[in-house]
């Protein structure tokens, strides 16, 4: 009977899911002055129709404070597990975006038949030229007895902040000199 439970035990081991905490922004590009806004999410919560269930989690978001500004108060709890009765706990800072919260209620009406659910959202600001690297430092999903389910590497994402070009100094002296040349011919006229 004993060999029985382990072998069961094994093969339920075997069979959980690795969910995916990933990030994604809306564009690839931006210029500097641009918001972006970045989406944390949980991925292949469904596999040859097993599903796995989060009921809490607890993430944080690095990134370089030089090439973005960031303010705590966009970050926005997307519902994955729906009204959560611990947090939504925001301890964000200059150069980390972070949210952790945990329910204990049904978590299967948000979840439920999905692949894919978003889990935070956040705002920042391009500030300066560069790329800019979005990665975790924490990244954790937890099941309904608040221990951490299997995960595989958090994967971050990049982008780039392009430098508006301006237009030359040069250029506009000779646009203004030339309106000052038609401007006083016009008044001789």
């Amino acid at each position: 009977m004993k060999k029985f439970f382990l072998l069961l035990m094994a093969a339920a081991t075997f069979n959980a899911n690795a969910a995916l905490i990933s990030i994604t922004t809306d564009k690839d590009t931006y210029n500097v002055g641009e918001t972006i806004t970045a989406t944390v999410r949980a991925s292949e919560l469904s596999e040859s129709g097993a599903q796995t269930y989060f009921f809490g989690y607890d993430i944080a978001v690095l990134f370089d404070s030089l090439f973005v500004s960031f303010d705590p108060t966009t970050v926005m709890d997307l519902g994955a597990i729906g009204v959560p009765l611990f947090g939504p706990l925001n301890d964000s800072s200059a150069d980390s975006a972070s949210l952790s919260s945990a329910t204990f209620g049904p978590v299967e009406f948000f979840q439920a038949g999905k692949n894919e659910v978003d889990i935070f959202s956040f705002v920042l600001v391009a500030l300066s030229s560069g790329k800019v690297e979005l990665s975790f430092s924490k990244a954790e999903l937890s099941n309904s007895l608040g221990s951490n389910l299997s995960l595989d590497t958090p994967q971050g994402t990049s982008f780039e902040i392009a430098q508006v070009s301006a237009p030359g100094t040069f250029a506009l002296s000779l646009l203004a000199l030339g309106g000052m040349f038609f401007a006083r011919k016009r008044a001789k006229s």
